[in-house]
């Protein structure tokens, strides 16, 4: 029986406009009335969900920057921080500038975002601070405060190449990931943190085992939460390599993919249940 959907955002249940389809929408409402948890599951910060807040009424949580923040979506608040050591990132951020010296590299807290090198702005750095700075002098000024995520953008290189060269750089210091289609912008936190391992606590919490999850995604940040899910689904529309590391996929994005296999398993829910006369 699952009792909580958890779910990847862009590319999975929204699209670039940023609104849910309106048979996904329905499934998951249907979902909650039928008493299944819904938690959405992204790599992107807590400040960019106020969309989701305005298409909704769940008063749920949101598991945000790869694993790193959990937000309450009814409360509009932060309610845990598990990010990763400054000294952990600065000694990437060593490693990865003599390698990429033109990138763009960019550290973010919970409530500000510091960038050094070139950038163009816009509604990705909506509702931030900004701090234009060279990052080994923001990390040397950290006094105990966690980096929520540290990225790197190396326009005009193959992402598949650009992960796997930061993977070979630092993949012993933070954990490397992206989660942008066809965006060669590769994101790193905690080396033991990711979609996958705080989704597991949040649910321990909750008194919900692996096998009474169903969860959806679409690129690797995606892989952790699919493969310890009970029901975990690659999209048909998502990255090639995740879609052979999980082994199950659901309908692409653009047939309502996420929406088909809901409908499905409450199909399957309501057959289970013990009728009576």
């Amino acid at each position: 029986m699952i009792r909580l959907i958890a779910s990847d955002l862009d590319g999975t249940l929204i699209g670039k406009d940023f609104r849910f389809r309106p048979r996904t929408l329905h499934a998951l409402q249907a979902a909650r009335a039928a008493g299944i948890q819904i938690v959405f599951v992204t790599g992107r910060p807590s400040r960019w969900l106020t969309p989701i807040r305005e298409q909704t009424d769940f008063d749920s949580y949101a598991i945000c920057s790869n694993g790193a923040v959990i937000y309450h979506l009814g409360a509009d608040e932060v309610e845990a921080v598990n990010g990763a050591p400054a000294h952990a990132i600065r000694s990437a951020h060593e490693l990865l500038q003599p390698v990429f010296p033109n990138a763009t590299y960019t550290l973010e807290t919970v409530d500000t975002v510091y960038i050094q090198g070139p950038y163009e702005g816009g509604e990705v750095l909506e509702g931030a601070r900004v701090v234009e700075q060279h990052l080994l002098g923001v990390l040397d000024g950290f006094a105990g405060e966690q980096v929520i995520k540290y990225l790197v953008h190396v326009p005009g290189m193959d992402p598949d190449i650009l992960q796997a060269r930061v993977a070979q750089t630092v993949g012993e210091l933070v954990s490397v990931t992206r989660g942008v289609v066809g965006e060669p912008l590769i994101e790193m936190g905690s080396k033991t943190v990711n979609k996958g391992y705080t989704l597991a606590q949040f649910a321990a919490r909750h008194g919900i085992e692996a096998h009474e999850v169903m969860a959806f995604g679409d690129m690797p940040n995606d892989a952790e939460m699919l493969c310890w899910a009970g029901r975990g689904y690659a999209m048909a529309s998502g990255q090639p390599a995740l879609i052979e590391k999980v082994g199950r996929t659901c309908p692409p994005f653009g047939e309502d993919g996420v929406a088909q296999v809901i409908e499905a398993m409450l199909q399957e829910h309501e057959e289970a249940e013990p009728r009576t006369v």
